[in-house]
């Protein structure tokens, strides 16, 4: 794994801590910009409710926070997208202090951070020294303790920000950087998003500040003065309220500001747990006596277990499946997307693989597909290598090129997905049991048309799906149902086309209905 921001620093800033100044009894979570770069995926959800172990990322600051430093009240600044976020804490426990939400002003949101320390002035006792922290910003939690410890034993100060170490150099330009003197004390906060690199440390944006920051802010504001916030920090020394001070964090961070940053944040917390997931993988069956065992026999080694789902088979093919070692479940099923989808609604395993049972794809290359699922919700396979296909694969130029077309027509007409296909129709894909669920209601196709389909779900609740090779091996024994001449083709190339279609209108009929209220 690259190093990042992520990895805790091995060197140190000397974090002394002297007289003790009082306890902070209010904290602020910043949480009412649009994410103008995380578009345009904040059209679908702000920045700071995207999902961490299952928790927005804002309720995960809010907890940190809290414990930290022992909170009365806790205020969440909301503006973009206000009522999710106010329901993201209408069920959460556990909180000692109480929270309380400050709206501001739809024309005063794109003025980003500057509106919403101005909207906390009246909620700050003159000099009060607060805690705040953006609600967007992943922190690991193992330094907020000691923060509020540096910050409660430190001399009078006019702001003390959290700050860290970058390993790349675009962790620097990012954030904003920060000049340390001896002893933790900054000599200066350059502008935000930097230019060049004068130290080894850049800025986080968990802050401990007095009201005086505020106030600043809200002059600014109510003058319409053109000014970086971050600039306003520089200024609290020349009004004599005490030095800019720095605490150096070591803990996993990572600033979400595009889609790439909460994938990379995803990589690291699943490559933490990488040994602990559990992993089923999925055969649709019907008539696959000649070859459901060596299929079986060799995904095994690679999963937790292996899920048949047969077609009542007239064959055997489930007895031989149990035989075999994969847990079998027999009965009338629709078709291929049908017993795919009661196979992955069967299973309750964190991650999800689905095969074919004619021996197409083997297990061997299942860590491929897992080893890109660390930062993706899923990631399909493509048959469209020639250097993949085996000798005898069953991929003739006609099946090949509808592939290739039905691809094509779903990375155009879902464009602004950012997502490239090239055949739709590959069985070989793995998918996070939690995407899954989000897509699970929405799948009606029962027959072939359910592979597109499950991508174009995918799609459309905006997760980030990935393509690559893999090899495609001659079928073992048997015939396969689906295209085994050109009339079973077209049969299934007009499902697929007609599904497509269907779905790409009724995605814009919605949001036509939500554009004019309906």
């Amino acid at each position: 794994m690259q190093e990042s921001s992520y990895k805790k620093s091995s060197d140190s800033l000397n974090n002394e801590m002297p007289a003790h100044t009082g306890r902070i009894r209010k904290g602020f979570v910043m949480a009412a910009g649009r994410g103008v770069r995380f578009r345009s995926y904040s059209k679908i959800i702000p920045k700071s409710m995207l999902l961490v172990d299952g928790e927005p990322l804002i309720v995960r600051n809010a907890r940190l926070l809290d414990a930290a430093f022992d909170l009365d009240v806790l205020y969440i600044v909301v503006g973009y997208k206000s009522d999710m976020i106010r329901d993201s804490f209408n069920s959460i426990e556990g909180l000692n202090c109480r929270i309380e939400f400050i709206k501001i002003l739809d024309h005063q949101i794109s003025r980003g951070l500057l509106a919403g320390y101005a909207a906390i002035v009246p909620y700050v006792e003159p000099d009060e020294l607060f805690i705040s922290v953006l609600g967007d910003e992943y922190y690991e939690g193992v330094d907020h303790a000691n923060f509020a410890k540096f910050i409660q034993s430190s001399p009078d100060f006019s702001a003390c920000c959290g700050v860290k170490r970058y390993i790349f150099p675009e962790e620097y330009f990012g954030n904003y950087s920060v000049d340390f003197h001896e002893k933790g004390a900054v000599v200066k906060i350059l502008i935000e998003k930097p230019s060049e690199i004068s130290s080894p440390y850049f800025g986080l944006g968990i802050i401990a500040a007095k009201r005086r920051l505020a106030e600043l802010a809200k002059e600014s504001l109510d003058k319409s003065i053109p000014v970086n916030f971050i600039e306003l920090i520089n200024d609290l020394p020349k009004e004599g309220l005490g030095h800019i001070l720095g605490y150096e964090f070591h803990g996993g961070y990572v600033n979400i500001n595009t889609r790439t940053d909460v994938f990379k944040l995803m990589r690291f917390q699943r490559e933490a747990r990488w040994n602990d997931f559990a992993v089923d993988v999925i055969i649709p069956a019907w008539n696959e006596a000649e070859s459901i065992a060596y299929v079986v026999k060799d995904f095994l080694p690679v999963c937790r277990q292996v899920i048949v789902m047969d077609n009542n088979s007239a064959d055997g093919t489930a007895r031989i499946a149990r035989e075999a070692g994969a847990v079998v479940y027999s009965e009338a099923l629709c078709g291929y997307g049908d017993a795919i989808k009661k196979g992955l609604d069967r299973s309750d395993a964190d991650i999800l693989i689905v095969i074919e049972a004619d021996g197409t794809f083997r297990g061997e290359d299942a860590e491929k597909l897992l080893m890109y699922l660390k930062n993706a919700d899923a990631v399909i396979g493509t048959r469209t290598y020639w250097q993949y296909i085996e000798y005898g694969a069953n991929m003739p130029l006609l099946q090949r090129f509808g592939n290739r077309l039905f691809g094509t027509i779903i990375t155009l007409l879902w464009w602004n997905r950012r997502s490239r296909f090239t055949d739709v129709g590959c069985t070989f894909r793995c998918i996070w049991r939690e995407s899954y669920q989000k897509i699970a209601n929405r799948l009606i196709g029962k027959g072939p048309e359910f592979s597109p389909e499950m991508i174009i779900e995918l799609l459309n609740t905006w997760q980030r799906v990935i393509e690559i090779p893999v090899p495609y091996h001659a079928r073992i024994m048997g015939r396969s149902k689906f295209s085994k001449g050109f009339i079973s083709l077209a049969k299934t190339a007009l499902k697929m086309l007609r599904l497509i279609i269907f779905k790409r209108w009724k995605e814009w009929m919605e949001n036509l209905r939500a554009i004019i209220g309906l």
